[in-house]
């Protein structure tokens, strides 16, 4: 069964289509999805940086340090995942279009996930009550005097 596995994971497309018995390479059936999932990930990463920290969260630094962290890596799983694409379709004889690539890509992708809601779970609540004090506190802070005196 390991052995089968292995096999699994690192043939392509090509030989794996040949040894099901199928004329040609093997069909990849997530083309469609996949392509619009990155394109999609891409341009909100890209629309978030130019125009949705001005507009979203502008006067909430908690959120927008949390996006800032977790869409750019985001962005980047999602520009990894169409060279992976492009492999497939059009290099389905080589190295990168093998299947360990695309479920390696989706198990970074999860653990992207996974991060982001233990951030959101965890670590968010604390941050938040952390900032909360700070503010409250900064209310008490006598204001210093923006002026400073002309001559000494």
């Amino acid at each position: 069964m390991q052995t089968n596995l292995f096999r699994w994971l690192f043939e392509d497309p090509v030989t794996a289509g040949s040894n099901g018995g199928l004329p040609g390479t093997e069909p990849f059936h997530f083309l469609w999805p996949w392509l619009i999932f990155c394109i999609a990930g891409l341009l909100i990463t890209f629309y978030y940086s130019v125009e949705g920290r001005k507009r979203f969260v502008k006067s909430k630094p908690l959120a927008k340090r949390m996006l800032d962290n977790y869409l750019g890596w985001f962005a980047v799983i999602c520009f990894i995942g169409l060279p992976l694409v492009f492999a497939r379709v059009y290099l389905d004889g080589y190295f990168f279009a093998w299947r360990f690539w695309r479920y390696l890509w989706l198990l970074s992708l999860l653990v992207w996930a996974g991060v982001w809601v233990f951030h959101l779970v965890k670590r968010y609540p604390q941050e938040r009550a952390g900032y909360d004090a700070y503010k409250s506190r900064q209310q008490y802070m006598p204001r210093g005097n923006k002026r400073k005196a002309a001559s000494r």
